[in-house]
């Protein structure tokens, strides 16, 4: 178990102004567009957490993509704390695009540009830390997106209970495992 105070994060006044901001967006647009599971501010809040607690462990990065990043979990997140680090946002449904760009505008975020589209047809990026959270297998997302990995790069991957089978897939990588609650952070370097 992580031992990290996420309140301290939090509590850092633009941070939580843009947080405060995210929220009320996403309760707003999730009664209208199914673009989460998260429809209450207790559901929210947690996986806001969720976001943050990787910091306690991730190396400097200068760029990010995030793969599949529906509602903005956990790159629009980190994005906030990370304000001089370049965000980029890869979802292919138009509707959760939609909310992203527009919360990226309300929220103030200028370090994040949104990309419609899948990993695999993406060419002219690259970054030193990709992140994905309940879009597909490791093993799958690691093979569709490694030309976008810059050298001495990591994948941050977000997983649940299935965490142990996926990781057996994973070969020949340097992989750290971080677990807070039910939430298994994997930890991967190419």
């Amino acid at each position: 178990m992580l031992n990290f105070n996420i309140n301290n994060i939090i509590k850092q006044s633009d941070i939580q102004q843009r947080l405060e901001i995210f929220m009320q967006l996403l309760i707003k647009w999730a009664k209208i567009h199914n673009i989460t599971s998260s429809k209450d501010l207790d559901s929210i809040k947690s996986q806001i957490e969720d976001s943050l607690i990787p910091i306690s462990f991730l190396n400097p990065f200068k760029t990010c993509i995030d793969i599949g990043s529906g509602a903005g979990f956990p790159a629009l997140i980190l994005a906030c704390y990370y304000t001089n680090s370049k965000f980029y946002l890869l979802e292919p449904r138009a509707k959760r695009v939609a909310f992203l760009e527009y919360a990226v505008i309300k929220m103030g975020l200028s370090n994040i540009e949104i990309i419609q589209d899948f990993s695999y047809n993406i060419k002219n990026i690259k970054a030193e830390l990709i992140t994905s959270r309940a879009v597909c297998k490791s093993n799958k997302l690691i093979k569709d997106s490694t030309h976008l990995m810059l050298p001495n790069g990591y994948y941050l991957l977000f997983k649940g209970s299935n965490a142990k089978e996926e990781i057996k897939e994973l070969k020949n990588f340097k992989i750290d495992i971080f677990n807070n609650k039910q939430r298994v952070y994997v930890y991967v370097k190419p």
